[in-house]
């Protein structure tokens, strides 16, 4: 089947004998590229010129006289005028006019693309206003009503006074440019008599358009070529919603054949292929594995209806594709470099928004730890993130900042974008500097990324010079932000070559063999009625002005016009829904189903879901990882390496043998670690003064004192420059005092009630060599937090700030106690049993020894103690050497279970995960 533009190709070179003379206007810089393709293709052979081919855009403007200004340029234009002709006592600053500029700029485009007298529509506009407002029982008018009038009014002014500057400088936003090309249409023709215009593959039209077409159709030598079908134009289908309007109201469309260029190529057979998928990714995945297997890519185009998705598309193609022209832009906005600019506003902004000079932790992590970042710097700023997270600093001045970059190598470039924001134009500046250090380090596609940025502040530098409306970092990000979306990246290749990926737009006037379209949803496809304008619905359609009907018809035509000389169709919708209704097919498809119902094939695409159980993993005991357990053992194992077996043993192989450890981050909150770790070293320097004594009283008292002072060091000296004094960090602190404190008054009670306490050891070193029943010879280690005598009897304490409880530690058979972590507290307290008998050579027959746990969080249970009572009711807390025995031998037979070679490392599947702080 021939494509429309070649059938159009042939009938332009039927009834024209010079192409020399005769002008082709197409939609699109795309549809022009396949134009002249088709007229090399119709031309091979012959001697001729070709004829010259130039998109509407570009013919507009050459009518018009004028240039396009850009979004950025057109904003500073407008804010001057806004300046000067606004009367109110206090005027916007320029971040505040952003926010309502660009919708009012989009609203003049609107009123003179469709011809609209200015005037009329803004008093309309605000009589429309003040009926809303008028009320029988109240003449009062509110400041609110006031402003919004004279904002209405003010408009007007705008209006005419940024035309008339525009024009004198020779350039002027769309609308503009299509008004001031109608007013000069008649003109352009008589200097323009000798060609021939040929209007091809319009559809939707906006006024301008309209009376500059009609204009050059009224000459019996002009043509336009029409891309429709039967289909949709019969009856009052949506898609046929223009030309069916253009037929009836054109005069110069009533003679000859400039409406016959409508075929039936819709209701031929066709493969029409609907899936529906629960995400875009598995929809796309299931399409592109047919680009391998059953289409051939150069008869197909994989069409876009969400542009977001190109970088899901682009990793989903398959490798056989290796030619892919992609036409459509992308947003700067998508690109992962955005990230990383919108990282250096956010180190200044949120300095001043927190009320500090220095800036966060996590702002300065967010911008050293982006990929671009890591890989320019050649993973240097690994360094200063260490530095950072092993100093605990939450926040970092810039003398700080400025000494890690200079100690770890990093670039100048980087480093001057900490330095303060004085002049805006300088930042601007070290800005451009860094993207052209970006340029040394990066390659490829990155390259074109980096330019995309270097256009857009190199923009907004130059007009700042001029305009200086840009005098603080706030004003320049918003404008960033707005920019940021109006501005993408063009990708190269080659037009004609390989699969084509486009947006809905791009395919005006193109025909392919294969067609697949990506989220054909409603809200999407079409987009629905979302619209930001200070003109309402109403007054537009009074106004014959454009609403979101119009925009719904447009992509409707679209739609349809691309299936209908396309023979294999592939329609993709996502059916999750969201809070915004997303997830609903698109009413084209429905109207698909019903009108094509011999043709369509209608299917759910579901990820293909294998029955998975999770086998545990085991890792061999090598004569490598044996080697290193057997040092780790030579030189001493503790309690907590011991537990961390018990608990998941591939756990204590990554710890142990691979030395994998968590990386170390900044701790902003203090975390239950660290304050456990500070109320065991205040516990021990406020008792080291009376260690080998017995308490008095007024040693606790005199502790008392002093324990504000000595919790506090010790929060220096643990959370280093971490914030102690504000927020959930103070009552932390103030949390951890009460623990000493309920401390010391539990011993000022005991004394009280006639005890005597006398402390033998604080946070004692013990060790002790062993040889198991397999002849390992190992070394045991530990450290216990205290060892007291009261009332003459030996006991072993440990101290825990998490929630410990008396069934915690009780167990009569002990043999049990390394079968489940669930006795890891008696392990531990067990251990630290047998590390002091045998380090001090301590007869328990001959002494009494109890060992337990003081819990900070159950601390009116006061000392709970190991309870080895067979007997629920009873309390045996008495350490007997058959008690140490048992003991003994079950802790020794799991020291032979993990060096012997035979026993392999198998992950605990249900081992629990959160260790105790």
């Amino acid at each position: 089947m021939k494509t429309f533009l070649q059938e159009t190709t042939e009938s332009i070179i039927n009834i024209t004998e010079n192409q020399k003379d005769t002008i082709c206007i197409v939609p699109s810089e795309r549809a022009g590229v396949y134009l002249k393709n088709a007229f090399k293709e119709a031309l091979k052979g012959k001697v001729s010129f070709l004829p010259k081919i130039v998109s509407v855009e570009n013919f507009i403007k050459e009518i018009s006289g004028l240039e396009n200004i850009d979004q950025i340029s057109l904003l500073f234009e407008f804010f001057k005028i806004y300046q000067k002709e606004n009367k109110k006592l206090k005027s916007d600053t320029f971040e505040r006019f952003i926010g309502w500029a660009t919708i009012v700029i989009q609203d003049f485009n609107e009123i003179d693309r469709h011809l609209v007298n200015a005037s009329e529509i803004f008093e309309y506009l605000t009589d429309v206003q003040k009926i809303k407002d008028w009320s029988p029982s109240s003449t009062e008018i509110t400041d609110t009503i006031n402003n919004y009038m004279s904002f209405v009014g003010d408009l007007h002014l705008y209006y005419k006074e940024l035309g008339k500057v525009l024009i004198d400088k020779k350039v002027g936003y769309q609308g503009l440019v299509y008004r001031q090309a109608y007013k000069n249409c008649e003109a352009y023709l008589r200097n323009h008599q000798q060609n021939h215009f040929h209007f091809i593959g319009f559809n939707a039209l906006n006024k301008a358009e309209e009376e500059i077409f009609k204009s050059f159709l009224a000459l019996e030598h002009n043509h336009i070529y029409w891309d429709a079908d039967d289909y949709y134009m019969e009856g009052a289908h949506e898609a046929g919603t223009f030309m069916r309007k253009f037929f009836d109201e054109w005069q110069c469309l009533q003679k000859g054949k400039r409406k016959n260029w409508i075929h039936n190529h819709f209701s031929q057979k066709k493969n029409i292929q609907i899936l529906g998928s629960p995400l875009n990714v598995t929809g796309l995945k299931s399409v592109t594995t047919l680009l391998d297997e059953e289409l051939v890519a150069n008869e197909t185009a994989l069409v876009l209806a969400e542009e977001t998705l190109l970088p899901v598309v682009l990793n989903s193609i398959p490798p056989s594709i290796n030619k892919v022209n992609i036409t459509m832009g992308y947003q700067l906005s998508n690109i992962p470099l955005s990230g990383l600019f919108q990282s250096i506003f956010e180190l200044h902004l949120n300095k001043d928004k927190l009320g500090k000079n220095d800036f966060y932790h996590k702002d300065i992590l967010s911008f050293l730890r982006h990929s671009y970042i890591s890989k320019i710097s050649n993973n240097n700023s690994e360094k200063v993130i260490n530095t950072i997270n092993q100093n605990n600093l939450v926040f970092v001045s810039h003398s700080q900042m400025l000494t890690f970059f200079t100690s770890s190598g990093l670039d100048k470039s980087l480093a001057v974008l900490f330095d303060p924001v004085d002049d805006i134009s300088v930042f601007i500046e070290r800005i451009i500097q860094f993207i052209n250090y970006l340029n040394t380090g990066l390659d490829g596609i990155e390259l074109l990324y980096v330019e995309g940025f270097r256009k857009v502040f190199q923009e907004i530098s130059n007009l700042n010079m001029t305009y200086k409306y840009i005098d603080n970092i706030k004003v320049l990000y918003k404008i960033f932000k707005k920019i940021l979306p109006l501005e993408s990246i063009d990708f190269r290749g080659e037009a004609l070559e390989g699969m084509q990926l486009m947006g809905v737009l791009e395919t005006r006037c193109l025909d392919f063999k294969n067609v697949i379209i990506t989220s054909v949803n409603e809200g999407i496809l079409p987009t629905g009625a979302s619209e930001r304008s200070f003109i309402s619905f109403e007054v537009k359609k009074q106004f014959q002005m454009p609403t979101y009907l119009a925009k719904d018809a447009i992509f409707s035509y679209h739609f349809y016009r691309l299936i209908q000389r396309a023979e294999n169709v592939y329609l993709l919708y996502n059916t999750t829904s969201d809070d915004f209704g997303r997830g609903e097919m698109s009413r084209f498809l429905t109207q698909l189903m019903i009108d094509k119902e011999a043709d369509v094939t209608h299917r759910n695409i579901v990820s293909k879901i294998n029955n998975y159980t999770k086998k545990a993993r085991e890792i061999e005991k090598t004569p490598k990882v044996m080697e290193v357990l057997s040092s780790y053992f030579e030189k001493g194992a503790s309690p907590s390496r011991i537990i961390d077996y018990i608990r998941d043993p591939l756990s204590f192989y990554e710890n142990m043998v691979l030395k994998i450890r968590k990386p170390e981050s900044v701790e902003e909150e203090v975390a239950s670690n660290t304050m456990g770790t500070v109320v065991h070293d205040s516990l021990e320097l406020l008792y080291l003064p009376h260690k080998g004594k017995k308490i008095q009283v007024e040693d606790l008292k005199k502790m008392k004192a002093s324990l504000k002072e000595v919790v506090s060091s010790k929060f220096k000296e643990y959370f280093k420059d971490g914030e102690v004094k504000t927020g959930k960090n103070k009552l932390i602190s103030e949390v951890a005092e009460k623990f000493v404190e309920s401390f010391l008054d539990k011993e000022l009670y005991d004394l009280a009630s006639g005890k005597e306490i006398v402390i033998i050891d604080l946070e004692g070193k013990y060790e002790c060599s062993v040889t198991t029943p397999n002849g390992n010879q190992v070394v045991l280690v530990g450290k216990i937090d205290r060892i007291d005598e009261v009332d003459g009897v030996r006991r072993i304490v440990d101290y825990k700030t998490g929630v410990v409880k008396s069934s915690d530690l009780k167990l009569g058979d002990l043999t049990l106690s390394t079968s489940d972590y669930k006795y890891h507290k008696i392990i531990q307290v067990m251990m630290y049993v047998l590390l002091y008998t045998e380090d001090q050579h301590f007869d328990l027959d001959q002494f009494e020894l109890q060992t337990g746990i003081y819990s900070f969080r159950n601390f009116k249970e006061g000392f709970l103690g190991m309870n080895f009572a067979t007997n629920r009711q009873k309390k045996d807390q008495r350490v007997t050497r058959e008690h140490l025995g048992a003991f003994r031998q079950t802790l020794f037979r799991l020291i032979d279970e993990i060096l012997d070679d035979k026993f392999n490392f198998i992950e605990k599947l249900d081992a629990p995960y959160k260790k105790e702080a």
